[in-house]
């Protein structure tokens, strides 16, 4: 598994945690649950942030939405941007890989939209707390 189809996993991971309403740190086996190879350390790591900074990732969306409640997004573009920012926020991943592999997922999974707007929370983001 590579990097980015890690990536790919881990957004599919947040989106079910938010179907489940369960975003307990206790079911990590329950949510990687298979042999996740060179990536286990980076998934195990999002899968931690995800469910240990939850809120402090979804106000960080929110505050640099413009014109877009977090509530009423698609849930692929919000398990899209809660990985991204759990990299962007709590990890060593560069910000615009971060960002452009976001954007790569967007295309793929979101509507027409979604990877303009994503981009653009993103790149806010990363104004915010700076660029490493």
């Amino acid at each position: 598994m590579t990097r980015s189809e890690a990536r790919e996993y881990m957004m599919t991971v947040a989106f079910q945690m938010d179907a489940l309403n369960n975003f307990d740190i206790d079911k990590e086996a329950s949510f990687l649950g298979f042999d996740l190879g060179k990536q286990e350390e980076y998934c195990s790591e999002i899968f931690s942030i995800l469910c240990n900074k939850k809120e402090e990732i979804d106000k960080t969306i929110q505050k640099n939405c413009v014109k877009w409640d977090v509530k009423r997004m698609p849930k692929t573009d919000i398990a899209i941007l809660r990985v991204s920012v759990s990299e962007i926020m709590h990890s060593d991943v560069p910000h615009s890989v971060s960002i452009n592999e976001a954007v790569e997922l967007a295309k793929k999974y979101g509507e027409e939209n979604s990877p303009s707007y994503i981009n653009g929370i993103l790149s806010s983001i990363v104004k915010s707390i700076g660029d490493k």
